[in-house]
């Protein structure tokens, strides 16, 4: 590196010495003035681009023979500019002569030296990007924390999802949605190491959390797998991803887990028919294909569960009929994949004693599901949490905790009370509106009765 500083910083020395030479010239003798200001104003013209050369982490064979023919070029022309002051009546036209070629040798400088320096640059950049492809895991993805139960339907319609074509040079984008803790992360990454999504994107799958606040910098640092990039702001990163795709032949499935906003897949989206958009979110966005996760049928939710409780080493056998109750007073819970895994997880090992307890607890209402573990509150916390931006939309979300769980709510019933409470209008549209808003949220499921009335609504 030092060498190239030299390199960069002996071109601008000289540059500089010839340009003070000039100036002195000039100071003493009209002689040339024409000349020597135009040889000036190129010096001024090539400046920023000897400096552009210091800053290059490796110089080409070519730009170091240009460079060093300039050099030399430099040094004989302070000669030629001295002697301006001393030039005889009959040589003044030689003389200008001379001065012309070498302000024209100068600018085929600048004229070379411009696309050496862009191909310079372009090379590093691929360097960076195979250096870090090269750092990446075998596919990008994470393993697989446990076993997988319960999916395997989904990923089947998820794939077919995937992997269809998509229209003309689009990409194409699919985002799987299911509330928190459904198990969308664990859907992904199941399809992810599926042997068919292998064969057809090879070590092409890049995978990246998104979370609420992302850092779109720091994201596009990891999916280049250059952790030393620099970037001017969001929209160069972004920029620096679609050169990478540009530059690539191969099929690419790019995986955003936990979005949170629409604008982050679609900062990602470029036209390019083998690059295909995975995204899962709390959210259903209206605008992309969407996978809405189903929630696990009866087997599978006992299934997960006894996976989570039932022990290998368990000292005492655990009464089947047990393992029911238990279950049936988890009915409130929606079969919810992480409910199930927590409160499994808190049994596991334990006594049969330990087992009655908690069946009191959850049957009696004495404890909160969410009281259980963090993990859970935590869970539903990052929903209302986004929201905050939101107040009515909030008070509209807490509304519905008024009413029996589990029960349903007529549409009416909330018209008339969010007309006086939040100033709605009486035809209901914007009673209708928060509560699209809190489904595409997955914090509600609207049922469409059918019945004359509401088909005339």
């Amino acid at each position: 590196m030092a060498g190239v500083l030299l390199l960069g910083a002996g071109l601008g020395a000289a540059v500089s010495k010839l340009s003070d030479v000039i100036i002195h010239v000039l100071r003493k003798s009209s002689q040339f003035r024409s000349e020597l200001t135009q040889i000036q104003e190129t010096i001024t013209t090539i400046r920023p681009m000897i400096e552009n050369l210091q800053n290059q982490t490796k110089v080409s064979d070519r730009l170091k023979h240009e460079h060093g023919l300039f050099i030399t070029q430099i040094v004989g022309a302070e000669a030629l500019i001295l002697k301006c002051n001393h030039v005889r009546w009959f040589e003044i036209y030689t003389h200008a002569v001379k001065l012309d070629k070498l302000n024209v040798s100068m600018l085929k400088f600048f004229q070379i030296v411009v696309p050496l320096v862009i191909l310079n640059r372009i090379g590093d950049l691929q360097e960076s990007i195979t250096k870090g492809d090269s750092s990446r895991s075998s596919s990008g993805v994470p393993l697989l924390n446990d076993s997988v139960i319960g999916f395997e339907d989904q990923v089947r319609k998820l794939k077919e999802m995937v992997l269809k074509d998509s229209v003309g040079d689009e990409c194409s984008v699919v985002v799987v949605s299911a509330p928190g803790g459904c198990g969308k992360t664990t859907l992904v990454k199941t399809l992810c190491h599926d042997p068919d999504i292998q064969a057809k994107f090879d070590k092409n799958v890049y995978f990246v959390t998104i979370s609420e606040r992302p850092n779109l910098q720091i994201v596009i640092k990891d999916l280049l797998g250059n952790k030393e990039a620099d970037f001017i702001n969001d929209a160069d990163a972004i920029n620096k991803w679609g050169s990478f795709l540009n530059g690539n032949e191969s099929e690419i499935l790019l995986v955003l887990d936990d979005v949170w906003d629409a604008s982050i897949i679609n900062s990602f989206k470029f036209k390019f028919h083998k690059y295909k958009i995975l995204a899962t979110s709390r959210t259903i966005f209206t605008q992309f294909n969407t996978y809405e996760l189903q929630l696990l049928n009866d087997h599978d939710a006992a299934k997960l569960f006894s996976y989570y409780a039932v022990s290998e080493h368990q000292n005492e056998d655990i009464p089947d009929d047990l393992v029911d109750k238990l279950l049936k007073s988890l009915k409130y819970s929606k079969k919810h994949p992480l409910t199930l895994s927590v409160i499994g997880g808190l049994l596991k090992g334990k006594p049969v004693v330990s087992w009655r307890v908690m069946l009191k607890k959850l049957s009696d209402g004495q404890q909160s599901i969410l009281d259980l573990h963090q993990s859970i509150e935590h869970c539903l916390a990052r929903s209302l949490d986004a929201l905050e931006k939101e107040s009515e939309m909030k008070k509209c979300y807490l509304d519905l905790g008024l009413f029996p769980e589990d029960k349903r709510i007529s549409a009416t019933m909330l018209m008339d009370m969010w007309v006086h409470l939040y100033n709605h209008e009486e035809d209901g549209s914007t009673t209708l509106e928060r509560l699209l808003e809190l489904s595409y949220r997955n914090l509600a499921t609207i049922l469409r009765i059918n019945s004359p009335k509401i088909a005339n609504d």
